[in-house]
Protein backbone atom coordinates (compact mmCIF):
# COMPACT_ATOMS: atom_id res chain seq x y z
CA UNK A 1 0.00 0.00 0.00
CA UNK A 2 1.19 3.52 -0.78
CA UNK A 3 2.38 5.75 2.06
CA UNK A 4 -0.16 8.40 1.07
CA UNK A 5 -3.00 6.01 1.91
CA UNK A 6 -1.57 5.36 5.39
CA UNK A 7 -1.16 9.11 5.81
CA UNK A 8 -4.86 9.57 4.94
CA UNK A 9 -5.83 7.02 7.63
CA UNK A 10 -3.73 8.76 10.25
CA UNK A 11 -4.97 12.26 9.37
CA UNK A 12 -8.56 10.96 9.42
CA UNK A 13 -7.96 9.60 12.93
CA UNK A 14 -6.55 12.97 13.98
CA UNK A 15 -9.57 14.84 12.63
CA UNK A 16 -11.96 12.41 14.33
CA UNK A 17 -10.03 13.05 17.56
CA UNK A 18 -10.89 16.77 17.19
CA UNK A 19 -7.34 17.86 16.33
CA UNK A 20 -6.90 21.48 15.33
CA UNK A 21 -3.26 21.02 14.30
CA UNK A 22 -1.82 18.01 12.51
CA UNK A 23 1.87 17.70 11.74
CA UNK A 24 3.00 15.24 9.07
CA UNK A 25 6.71 14.54 8.75
CA UNK A 26 8.15 12.40 5.99
CA UNK A 27 11.81 11.59 5.56
CA UNK A 28 13.88 9.34 3.36
CA UNK A 29 17.44 8.50 4.27
CA UNK A 30 19.47 5.57 3.11
CA UNK A 31 17.26 2.51 3.10
CA UNK A 32 14.44 3.93 5.23
CA UNK A 33 11.32 6.03 4.80
CA UNK A 34 9.85 7.50 7.98
CA UNK A 35 6.24 8.70 8.16
CA UNK A 36 5.18 10.49 11.33
CA UNK A 37 1.83 12.08 12.09
CA UNK A 38 1.15 13.88 15.37
CA UNK A 39 -1.79 15.95 16.53
CA UNK A 40 -3.28 17.96 19.37
CA UNK A 41 -6.50 15.94 19.45
CA UNK A 42 -8.17 14.34 22.44
CA UNK A 43 -5.65 11.49 22.66
CA UNK A 44 -6.45 8.01 23.86
CA UNK A 45 -5.50 5.44 26.48
CA UNK A 46 -2.68 2.91 26.22
CA UNK A 47 -5.29 0.14 26.21
CA UNK A 48 -7.07 1.65 23.20
CA UNK A 49 -3.75 2.03 21.36
CA UNK A 50 -2.92 -1.63 22.03
CA UNK A 51 -6.35 -2.71 20.81
CA UNK A 52 -5.99 -0.63 17.65
CA UNK A 53 -2.53 -2.10 16.98
CA UNK A 54 -4.01 -5.61 17.25
CA UNK A 55 -6.69 -4.69 14.74
CA UNK A 56 -9.56 -4.64 17.19
CA UNK A 57 -11.91 -1.93 15.96
CA UNK A 58 -11.06 0.27 18.87
CA UNK A 59 -11.05 3.19 19.04
CA UNK A 60 -11.62 4.07 15.34
CA UNK A 61 -10.88 1.20 12.98
CA UNK A 62 -8.10 -0.93 11.53
CA UNK A 63 -5.81 1.79 10.17
CA UNK A 64 -3.10 1.38 12.83
CA UNK A 65 -3.07 -2.40 12.45
CA UNK A 66 -2.73 -2.05 8.66
CA UNK A 67 0.03 0.53 9.09
CA UNK A 68 1.85 -1.78 11.53
CA UNK A 69 1.59 -4.72 9.13
CA UNK A 70 2.83 -2.65 6.17
CA UNK A 71 5.77 -1.27 8.15
CA UNK A 72 6.77 -4.69 9.46
CA UNK A 73 6.41 -6.36 6.05
CA UNK A 74 8.85 -3.81 4.60
CA UNK A 75 11.35 -4.46 7.41
CA UNK A 76 10.35 -1.43 9.48
CA UNK A 77 8.33 -0.87 12.61
CA UNK A 78 5.80 1.45 14.25
CA UNK A 79 5.71 3.46 17.45
CA UNK A 80 2.58 5.14 18.85
CA UNK A 81 2.35 7.60 21.73
CA UNK A 82 -0.80 9.15 23.10
CA UNK A 83 -2.10 10.83 26.20
CA UNK A 84 -5.76 11.48 26.87
CA UNK A 85 -6.48 15.17 26.38
CA UNK A 86 -3.07 15.86 24.84
CA UNK A 87 -2.96 14.28 21.39
CA UNK A 88 -1.43 11.32 19.63
CA UNK A 89 1.60 10.61 17.51
CA UNK A 90 2.44 7.73 15.19
CA UNK A 91 5.86 7.07 13.66
CA UNK A 92 6.20 4.30 11.09
CA UNK A 93 9.45 3.24 9.48
CA UNK A 94 9.38 1.52 6.09
CA UNK A 95 11.93 -0.08 3.82
CA UNK A 96 12.81 2.16 0.88
CA UNK A 97 10.77 0.24 -1.71
CA UNK A 98 7.36 1.31 -0.37
CA UNK A 99 5.68 3.63 -2.92
CA UNK A 100 4.90 7.20 -1.88
CA UNK A 101 1.62 7.66 -3.75
CA UNK A 102 -0.12 10.98 -4.40
CA UNK A 103 0.30 12.92 -1.16
CA UNK A 104 -0.89 16.19 -2.76
CA UNK A 105 -4.20 14.59 -3.73
CA UNK A 106 -4.72 13.48 -0.14
CA UNK A 107 -3.91 16.91 1.30
CA UNK A 108 -6.40 18.62 -1.02
CA UNK A 109 -9.22 16.39 0.20
CA UNK A 110 -8.55 17.32 3.82
CA UNK A 111 -8.08 20.98 3.04
CA UNK A 112 -11.46 21.09 1.26
CA UNK A 113 -13.35 19.12 3.89
CA UNK A 114 -11.72 20.41 7.08
CA UNK A 115 -10.40 23.93 6.49
CA UNK A 116 -10.44 24.66 10.23
CA UNK A 117 -7.80 21.98 10.87
CA UNK A 118 -4.24 23.14 10.18
CA UNK A 119 -2.16 20.54 8.38
CA UNK A 120 1.58 21.02 8.11
CA UNK A 121 3.63 18.62 6.03
CA UNK A 122 7.40 18.59 6.08
CA UNK A 123 9.50 16.30 3.94
CA UNK A 124 13.26 15.89 4.24
CA UNK A 125 15.39 13.65 2.09
CA UNK A 126 18.96 13.51 0.87
CA UNK A 127 17.66 15.45 -2.17
CA UNK A 128 16.32 18.45 -0.23
CA UNK A 129 13.36 19.58 1.86
CA UNK A 130 9.79 20.82 1.39
CA UNK A 131 7.19 22.32 3.74
CA UNK A 132 3.47 22.69 3.08
CA UNK A 133 1.27 24.56 5.56
CA UNK A 134 -2.46 24.78 4.91
CA UNK A 135 -2.57 28.22 6.59
CA UNK A 136 -0.49 29.64 3.73
CA UNK A 137 -2.49 28.33 0.77
CA UNK A 138 -4.14 31.67 -0.03
CA UNK A 139 -0.90 33.61 0.26
CA UNK A 140 1.21 31.15 -1.69
CA UNK A 141 -1.13 29.65 -4.30
CA UNK A 142 -4.18 31.88 -4.70
CA UNK A 143 -7.79 32.03 -3.58
CA UNK A 144 -8.47 28.87 -1.53
CA UNK A 145 -12.02 28.66 -2.85
CA UNK A 146 -10.90 28.42 -6.49
CA UNK A 147 -10.47 25.09 -8.28
CA UNK A 148 -7.30 26.40 -9.97
CA UNK A 149 -5.73 26.88 -6.56
CA UNK A 150 -6.46 23.28 -5.56
CA UNK A 151 -4.94 22.04 -8.80
CA UNK A 152 -1.78 24.14 -8.23
CA UNK A 153 -1.37 22.82 -4.69
CA UNK A 154 -1.94 19.20 -5.70
CA UNK A 155 0.49 19.40 -8.61
CA UNK A 156 3.23 21.15 -6.66
CA UNK A 157 3.05 18.82 -3.66
CA UNK A 158 2.97 15.66 -5.81
CA UNK A 159 5.75 16.87 -8.12
CA UNK A 160 8.02 18.11 -5.32
CA UNK A 161 7.64 15.00 -3.17
CA UNK A 162 8.14 12.68 -6.12
CA UNK A 163 11.42 14.45 -6.87
CA UNK A 164 12.52 14.49 -3.24
CA UNK A 165 11.77 10.80 -2.82
CA UNK A 166 13.63 9.80 -5.96
CA UNK A 167 10.73 9.32 -8.36
CA UNK A 168 8.64 6.96 -6.19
Amino acid sequence: MELSKHMVDMITNSIEAMARHILVNMSFFGDWIILEVSDDGKGTTAEEVEAAMRGDKAPRGRGLALLKDAAEQSGGDIFVWSEEGHGTGVRATFGKDVPLGKVGDALIVFWQEMPITVITLSAVTENGAFVFDSRLIGERYGDPSEMDTMVKVRKEVNHTLTNLFGGK
